[in-house]
């Protein structure tokens, strides 16, 4: 009976204890969700300043590169006036008309003007005569008197030409003995940096403010605002002041916003991206909106399925509830793993965002740094040939030797990204190593210094590869040069071929590299080495450890990219103080061949055409082909232009006398690939000969040519032209 009564009282007793585990799993699921809920709101807050500070990076490499075109435009500018007197460029309607083109060809610059040592306005681009104005009382003026003055950026003005925004932008003139001679200077269209912003794609409404380091002063700001603000709040000059001294980039701006800001390159300039508390919250809200409900039905359906499993069965009543208890720590557990996963990748993918925003950086950069020095000695040298000229003075030799040597330094550097970035069209032929570098030994030992011995060392029986020549040996050059630079006491340098098989544990340790055999090309010098941490970083591009005007950091870059694009390895085995060894890895090939063609004589003339043949040149941009057409004719050939490929088809058609289709590649609608389809119908066995500075896919499939192409890459010299055009018409 006892017994009995307990069988009875023990449901209640079991239901009493689940009520009150379910009053208990309630409260920790509730405490659970607050703590969840507050890890968002932080998790939140943290994604949205990294966003902002990473923006505010990217934007001041923004604005900074809108200021290098100032820069670019006021040197331009000085360079067209020469060391004229003053009255000479006042009267000069000629040279207003160069500073209006100037100015045109430069859409971010609304307009150039010079002062004279006075102040005195003395000409400007905006129009003619040079009305009267003096500006020896204003800062720009006053701050360019000053010896060692860089650039003075104006407050916000409106633009005579746009009626938009703009901003002043001057540099100090000097005479040739360190004298004040004026002052040069430009207004920059505001719209250029607010009509930007307006694409940024931010998690939340953000606010983007450029403003001065001194007085914090407001040069643009998006969205922009109504009461015409001039400054920004003490607020934010506080929080940038405090990060400043303590080497931040971002913080709370004020009690509710925050975000990060950024220097613009060297200038005493700033860029900001803030963010609103506000908004973080409201998406916080709706999140947690959303999941309120989730925690009091999990409460109540282990309330439910307790009380369900008490009335099936006295006896397993424990039971199950220790499994459902069980059933919800492992699903509380997995949503755990869930959220840590979600955040990992989220945290991940900001990483990999600042990677990529920090290699467009240093490649834009670089790219840029390079491209103006050699625009420099262009633009500069031809401005001196038109001004002695003009002056009737003809000795200018030197001054076009330097403009070409820019332009040449300029098309390599342009080749080398091409390389690095595997774009370059390759035409690979079997190559025997051992054949082609005792050829190149020769070429070596002339272009390093006599301090540099160089030994060849050839193995037995090396297997063929199959590559292109040309870039074989742009890549061998390339580290010889390299080997010469790290040997400055001079040194030896040691060229070795042999066979190689990298085996399965090999390419495990080097991803992306196929098991096989190889033929290796080994480069070693006995100079100054490298650090483990140069090593890493000897193949990114502009990565040099040579002085600034030494070196473009492309070198390497330019041989990995080869090597890759030949479906080869290379590897660099280098100690500081022990010298260097970078070892090629080319495919063995296994097709039928004789090697590598030797070389031609460079020396010889230029192979000349006649009159009666006739070459059509495919062109749309006027100057190319108009270039293109004169070196022809300065050649012997009669030639005939077409803007487009369907007036080169018309002109095909009407003439039985075209020899040859000298045509471009990348054309708007009919591109140089199908005009050429097009006309090899019509006129069956005519000789094509293609021209590109870059191209995908029209003539060039996994970096390779297609069989039986022919391409002349640009830039190109009368030389290669002659060679070029001789060879298609003799193919």
């Amino acid at each position: 009976m006892e017994a009995s009564t307990n069988l009875r009282r023990r449901p209640a007793g079991l239901a009493r204890i689940a009520v009150l585990t379910g009053g208990l799993g309630l409260l920790l699921v509730a405490v659970t969700s607050v703590i969840a809920a507050y890890n968002e709101y932080e998790r939140r807050l943290s994604a949205a300043a990294v966003e902002a500070a990473t923006e505010a990076h990217f934007l001041a490499d923004h604005a900074d590169r809108l200021f290098e075109v100032s820069e670019i435009g006021l040197t331009a500018a000085t360079n067209l006036i020469g060391d004229q007197s003053w009255d000479a460029i006042a009267a000069s309607q000629d040279l207003q008309q160069r500073l209006r083109r100037l100015a045109d060809g430069m859409p971010y610059i609304e307009d150039l003007w010079f002062n004279d040592e006075k102040g005195l306005l003395r000409i400007t681009s905006f129009g003619f005569p040079t009305p009267f104005s003096d500006a020896s009382d204003r800062a720009s003026f006053l701050a360019a008197k000053q010896p060692g003055h860089d650039l003075f950026i104006g407050d916000l003005i409106i633009g005579k030409v746009t009626k938009r925004p703009t901003f002043l932008v001057s540099r100090r003139m000097e005479t040739a003995d360190g004298r004040f001679r004026g002052m040069a200077s430009v207004t920059a269209d505001l719209a250029y940096f607010t009509d930007y912003w307006k694409n940024l794609a931010l998690s939340y409404d953000a606010r983007v403010t450029l403003f001065r380091a001194g007085n914090f002063g407001i040069l643009a700001r998006y969205p922009p605002v109504e009461d015409n603000v001039v400054t920004i709040g003490t607020s934010v000059q506080r929080a940038v002041g405090e990060a400043l001294q303590s080497g931040a980039a971002g913080g709370a701006f004020s009690s509710d916003r925050f975000g990060g800001f950024q220097q613009v390159g060297r200038l005493p300039l700033y860029v900001s991206v803030d963010i609103s508390k506000q908004a973080v919250l409201s998406s916080w809200q709706s999140w947690a909106w959303a999941r309120a409900p989730l925690p009091l039905l999990a409460a109540l359906g282990f309330i439910a399925v307790t009380l369900f499993a008490v009335r099936q069965a006295r006896a397993e009543a424990q039971d199950k509830l220790a499994l459902e208890q069980a059933q919800v720590a492992l699903r509380l557990t997995n949503d755990e793993l869930r959220e840590q996963i979600v955040s990992r990748e989220a945290a991940e993918e900001q990483l990999r965002q600042l990677q990529k925003m920090e290699a467009i950086g240093q490649l834009t950069g670089g790219l840029a740094h390079d491209f103006n020095n050699m625009l420099s000695i262009v633009i500069g040298s031809l401005d001196a040939v038109r001004r002695r000229l003009a002056r009737g003075q003809t000795d200018v030799g030197h001054f076009v030797d330097a403009a070409v040597e820019g332009a040449q330094r300029a098309a390599t550097l342009t080749q080398r990204l091409l390389a690095f970035a595997r774009r370059q069209p390759l035409t690979p032929a079997v190559v025997d190593v051992n054949r082609f570098v005792s050829d190149l030994s020769d070429l070596l030992r002339r272009t390093l210094t006599e301090a540099v011995q160089v030994e060849i060392v050839l193995g037995g029986g090396i297997w063929k590869t199959f590559v292109d020549s040309n870039q074989l040996e742009n890549a061998l050059l390339n580290l010889a040069v390299n080997a010469r630079d790290a040997m400055p006491d001079g040194g030896k340098l040691t060229i070795e071929t042999a066979n190689a098989s990298l085996d399965e544990d090999y390419v495990a340790r080097h991803p992306g590299v196929p098991a096989g055999q190889y033929v290796l090309v080994a480069v070693s010098d006995t100079g100054i080495g490298m650090s483990e941490e140069t090593i890493g970083k000897a193949f990114e591009p502009f990565f040099t450890t040579k002085p600034v005007g030494l070196g473009t950091g492309l070198g390497l870059s330019q041989v990995y990219g080869f090597v890759r694009q030949s479906a080869g390895h290379v590897k660099i085995y280098s100690e500081a103080g022990q010298g260097t060894t970078v070892k090629i890895y080319l495919p063995r090939y296994y097709g039928p061949g004789d090697g590598v063609r030797e070389r031609g004589d460079t020396t010889a003339s230029l192979p000349m055409g006649s009159a009666s043949e006739t070459i059509l040149v495919v062109e749309d941009e006027a100057m190319v082909r108009q270039l293109a057409v004169e070196s022809l004719r300065e050649l012997g050939y009669t030639a005939v232009e077409a803007e487009s490929g369907e007036a080169a088809l018309k002109i095909i058609a009407e003439r039985d006398d075209i020899d040859l289709i000298f045509t471009d590649i990348v054309m708007p609608n009919l591109n140089g690939r199908q005009l050429a389809e097009q006309a090899v119908q019509v006129r069956p066995g005519l000789k094509v000969l293609f021209t590109t500075g870059y191209t995908r896919n029209a003539v060039v499939h996994n970096g390779v040519l297609d069989p039986g192409v022919k391409m002349l890459t640009k830039p190109y010299s009368l030389e290669q032209l002659s060679q070029a055009v001789r060879d298609a018409l003799s193919g």
